[in-house]
């Protein structure tokens, strides 16, 4: 365990909140009762920073607002000292077109993230889901890919049935190469992005420009797209329900799930 914590940033699904986004009670006591004691608390996310993100914590019931988001898997970051938010390494509109048709064998819906919208080329179950979990709107292309590709964007997300996982895992890694990678996000969910880009890369720069030391920053996440963060920071961990990948790159690992506040426990036990 770290010697000072002056920050900790945390993966929303899976860590901080339950599917459905309900934060777990002894996790939402011990964020109030670090909030008092002056550390620095924010998130970590595959989501895009937009009008919603920053509604999250009154959406938690929480009394202040997060001091940092990590945005699209590092593409993005903004803390409360620096008011804009800072964007890396985006795909180039060419290179989204090229994944969308390296991908289209596998049959699967593709998405971006645009403005305080979700651009799709299908709707579906999954896409209603999304919506509801993030309270954002969609605009649905009718299968219209260039539709998808007219500005530079983090990323380009594929949504299907999670009993596809493997399949699509293993098919990702054969189109992988310097200009783009693909990452589960969560079960169902691959995501490619500039390879440049993860959740550890934006902790430097945050850390960078705050001036705290990353060795006084602690990380929560579980899945892959965590581990670099729970490698770089200070201390990371990972939860029990969380990826095996993240579990070997993390400092410590829960003793209990995010279904059963495993966060907050974990806190209370090594921090408070």
């Amino acid at each position: 365990m770290i010697d000072k914590v002056t920050a900790i940033v945390a993966d929303i699904d899976g860590t901080l909140v339950n599917k459905g986004e309900s934060i777990m009670p002894i996790t939402k006591e011990a964020l109030e009762e670090l909030h008092r004691r002056g550390v620095l608390l924010g998130l970590s996310t595959g989501r895009k920073i937009n009008s919603g993100m920053f509604q999250r914590a009154k959406d938690w019931g929480l009394s202040f607002d997060f001091d940092i988001i990590i945005g699209m898997n590092g593409g993005q970051l903004w803390d409360k000292d620096h008011k804009e938010i800072a964007s890396y390494y985006l795909l180039e509109p060419e290179v989204m077109k090229e994944i969308i048709a390296r991908m289209a064998p596998l049959n699967l819906n593709a998405m971006i993230y645009e403005g305080d919208y979700m651009v799709t080329l299908h709707f579906d179950d999954m896409i209603h889901a999304s919506m509801k979990r993030n309270h954002i709107d969609v605009i649905v292309t009718d299968g219209d890919t260039d539709r998808l590709c007219v500005a530079p964007n983090y990323n380009v997300l594929f949504r299907f049935d999670p009993e596809r996982t493997e399949e699509v895992a293993a098919f990702a890694k054969t189109i992988d190469c310097d200009r783009y990678h693909g990452i589960m996000t969560s079960p169902g969910i691959i995501e490619f992005m500039n390879p440049r880009v993860n959740k550890g890369m934006a902790l430097h720069k945050y850390s960078e420009r705050s001036g705290i030391p990353i060795e006084e920053i602690m990380a929560f996440g579980d899945m892959d797209n965590d581990k670099e963060m729970l490698r770089e920071a200070g201390w990371g961990v990972c939860l029990a329900n969380g990826s095996d990948i993240s579990k070997s790159m993390a400092d410590d690992i829960t003793e209990y799930p995010c279904t059963e506040d495993g966060m907050g426990r974990y806190l209370v036990k090594h921090v408070l």
